[in-house]
């Protein structure tokens, strides 16, 4: 793939991260697979952030197994337009406390309303919420945009870390 085409791709994928907020996060353990939505920020490496309660099913499901897959799409498109949308796989950890002042300000920046309840990027991690920020580190990323490639277009990107 020439270096056209990584840009082009790499465009397409940052305009959906913009565009969208709620990804769906698939995790599993012990071979059952589970499914949520939430809320996601990202950085300028496509790694997306996450703020979750601990004692959810995938929060636990993590604990056990980190591969993920993620879906990312607007749910109000209309059968027949032009599409966009990407599915993903990768790594979901906790951020640690270094990571957590620039996921906090990054989660704040793109959900302004959260700052009513942490007051402070360093309390995503409060004892209180019993809530963690989790980064998500993106592998393969196929994005689905006709937009962008034509109808029916959609393209794969390996992202190197």
């Amino acid at each position: 793939m020439d270096k056209e085409e990584e840009r082009k791709i790499s465009d397409s994928i940052k305009k959906i991260l913009n565009k969208n907020h709620l990804l769906t996060l698939s995790t599993s353990k012990n071979n059952k697979p589970h499914s949520n939505t939430a809320f996601y920020t990202f950085d300028k490496n496509m790694n997306l952030y996450i703020w979750s309660e601990e004692g959810t099913v995938h929060s636990e499901n993590l604990k056990k197994n980190r591969k993920i897959a993620i879906n990312i799409f607007d749910s109000r498109q209309k059968w027949g337009s032009l599409l966009q949308g990407l599915q993903a796989t990768g790594t979901a950890n906790i951020v640690d406390n270094k990571e957590l002042i620039k996921a906090g300000i990054l989660y704040i920046k793109r959900f302004p309303a959260s700052m009513k309840l942490v007051k402070n990027p360093k309390r995503f991690h409060d004892k209180i919420f019993e809530t963690k920020i989790y980064k998500i580190q993106l592998d393969k990323v196929k994005v689905f945009d006709e937009k962008a490639f034509g109808k029916g277009g959609s393209r794969k990107i390996s992202l190197r870390r």
